[in-house]
């Protein structure tokens, strides 16, 4: 009887043991956005998967898909927020932020698994031209993520480098309790990685990859956001003028925003985070908080009087808006909220480079900076052109980031790293 028994337990455990076999065989497959690390790194298609991976981590509702630009615009005096709303953004707007604000911890967490991902890209012990590409876009993409987070959660680079910025976390490490780098060296990190991304880099194929030029474009206003006016201006010159990017033309500048599709023919947009019929944020996307959804934010007064009568940027602006018998303007840069085919959303245009050029070129040549400062302006208001000189010049060429940018996500940051006020005028009158 026990002879039986010990066979029987043999050929149970043996039955278990297959049966463990298929489960781990067929069942236990890992999602294609987060592909296990040996996997994505032994084969050119499973890199290409995990960068794809990384992509799409930053289209997340809190990156680049809302809270990146929604934080830029409302902490300074672009947009307001509606107080009658469920609670989002108030403490933004009011400068409220506790310890454990889910948007800031949102922005930090999701921030850091953009940055694991591509991580694990350049980890790889794969060789060859078609994984230095590769890596050169996962080199970009931890670049910018770093960025973004140096500027949010640090001192501006102009105020003090020796500041404490950010962790800098360039390799995989589950166990790593990480202390904050100073901003200096985050910023030399950064300026590493686009560096070397750069002659890996592949040319041009769509807006929503981070081509050679797109990264160029980045570094230059990481340059100026660090002062280097040389690198910064040479740089914004070389994309300008080597690029074959074109900005869009004024009769086209609704239909450029309008348009949900990726392009593909240089037109203003050298990089955007793609946002599709499948993969989209829904209404927690920047068309649904201004204009298609929640439409919790909207522009400020003192914003909508900067643009003239003859500026095509009031295209993408609706006013009349009323609710509860309180008016207000809204924002239609994101228009496609209610669209099957969500708006991509732009982290770098061809517009913000000719500012770039336009304000390192400042010190020492005004009539260079007038020119590339008068370049965009001419595509954008036909009855404006600059003629001013010295502080008055630097305050136009910020005058038109405000206009041109809004809504992007850079004000903030721009009177920061300037050490400029910022000055907020009453919306009396507008939605509550």
């Amino acid at each position: 009887m026990k002879r039986i028994n010990n066979k029987f337990l043999i050929a149970l455990v043996s039955i278990l043991l297959l049966i463990s076999a298929c489960k781990k065989s067929y069942l236990d497959k890992a999602p294609s956005d987060s592909l296990l690390s040996d996997q994505a790194l032994n084969t050119i298609a499973g890199l290409k998967d995990a960068l794809n991976g990384a992509y799409s981590a930053m289209r997340s509702a809190t990156l680049f898909g809302r809270d990146f630009p929604v934080s830029g615009d409302l902490q300074a005096d672009n947009t307001f927020v509606e107080t009658k709303n469920a609670g989002r953004y108030l403490p933004q707007y009011n400068y409220s932020v506790v310890v454990n604000d889910d948007v800031a911890s949102e922005m930090w967490n999701d921030s850091y698994l953009v940055i694991l991902r591509a991580n694990r890209i350049l980890e790889t012990r794969l060789t060859g031209a078609d994984v230095d590409k590769v890596k050169a876009e996962a080199s970009a993409i931890r670049a910018l993520m770093y960025f973004k987070l140096v500027n949010i959660y640090a001192k501006p680079y102009s105020d003090d480098p020796s500041s404490l910025g950010v962790p800098l976390i360039l390799k995989y490490n589950p166990f790593l309790y990480p202390s904050r780098n100073t901003v200096k060296e985050v910023y030399t990190q950064i300026v590493a990685d686009l560096t070397t991304a750069i002659p890996l880099a592949s040319d041009y194929t769509s807006s929503v990859r981070l081509s050679k030029y797109a990264i160029k474009a980045i570094l230059a206003k990481v340059y100026l956001y660090m002062g280097d006016n040389t690198n910064a201006k040479t740089t914004a010159a070389d994309v300008i003028s080597n690029s074959g990017f074109q900005l869009t033309t004024p009769a086209n500048y609704q239909a450029f925003w309008g348009n949900p599709n990726i392009r593909t023919d240089k037109l203003e947009t050298l990089f955007e985070v793609d946002a599709d019929v499948i993969n989209n944020n829904g209404f927690d996307d920047l068309g649904g908080i201004y204009i298609n959804g929640y439409q919790d934010l909207y522009a400020s007064k003192q914003l909508v009087a900067l643009y003239g009568t003859t500026d095509i940027r009031n295209t993408v602006l609706v006013n009349g808006f009323t609710k509860s018998g309180a008016t207000a303007v809204l924002v239609n840069k994101y228009s496609n909220a209610q669209n099957g085919n969500r708006d991509n959303l732009k982290v770098i245009r061809l517009s913000e480079v000719y500012l770039i050029a336009a304000e390192a070129s400042l010190p020492g040549n005004e009539a260079v900076a007038l020119s590339y400062l008068n370049g965009l302006v001419a595509n954008r208001d036909p009855g404006l052109m600059y003629a001013s000189t010295g502080a008055a010049l630097l305050n136009d060429i910020v005058t038109e980031r405000r206009k041109e940018l809004a809504f992007e996500g850079d004000r903030f940051y721009d009177l920061n790293r300037l050490k400029q006020p910022i000055v907020r005028v009453s919306n009396a009158g507008a939605i509550p």
